[in-house]
């Protein structure tokens, strides 16, 4: 039996410190980390907190991938109801190339309604977004154009590149924290 290691990172804000230097610290820290052998390293999606700098989730994953060369990179979580799938499918997939296959697709909706006030979205549409989302991205992975036709989202005959490295894409990490979204994803 093996045991993995992993580190979750929301790259908070020390008293006193400015954003770049929280930055670099905890860049530091993850690159010292995959020196010491840990295994993965967990990214959350943080708004509108003044206690981190964590808004962009993919973006700063990317630069985790550049620094490193073994350990795992996931999203711990990228909150699909807030943004636009395709994009996120185009964005993950090319993180999942830069990073040679080793992202963790972590996503969720958040139960932080502050989220969704701030993006103007009404939180009681979080759960079909979040499916609506899935269906999109997981289409978006796929070798064929595809078109889509939902409630929140409608693209005709578009293909996504590039594709993920990691086939038929990176494992996908489902966040619950409430019966709903459990039986929504089992």
């Amino acid at each position: 039996m093996s045991i993995e290691f992993g580190l979750f990172y929301d790259f908070d804000i020390q008293k006193g410190a400015t954003q770049s230097e929280t930055f670099r610290r905890c860049f530091s820290q993850i690159e010292a980390s995959e020196r010491m052998g840990v295994d993965s390293i967990w990214l959350a999606e943080v708004h509108f907190s003044p206690f981190s700098v964590l808004s962009s989730p993919m973006i700063v994953a990317s630069s985790v991938a550049t620094r490193t060369s073994r350990v795992r990179i996931g999203l711990a979580v990228q909150v699909l109801p807030l943004a636009n799938p395709l994009r996120i499918a185009e964005e993950a997939a090319t993180l999942d190339q830069i990073s040679k296959g080793r992202l963790e697709f972590g996503v969720g909706r958040s139960g932080l309604t502050r989220y969704y006030r701030g993006y103007n979205i009404d939180y009681s549409e979080s759960s079909d977004r979040f499916l609506e989302a899935m269906d999109v991205i997981t289409k978006a992975w796929g070798n064929e154009p595809f078109s889509h036709e939902g409630k929140f989202y409608a693209f005709n005959d578009v293909s996504v590149e590039p594709k993920p490295y990691q086939k038929p894409h990176p494992p996908i990490r489902v966040a619950t924290a409430s019966a709903e979204t459990f039986s929504m994803v089992g």
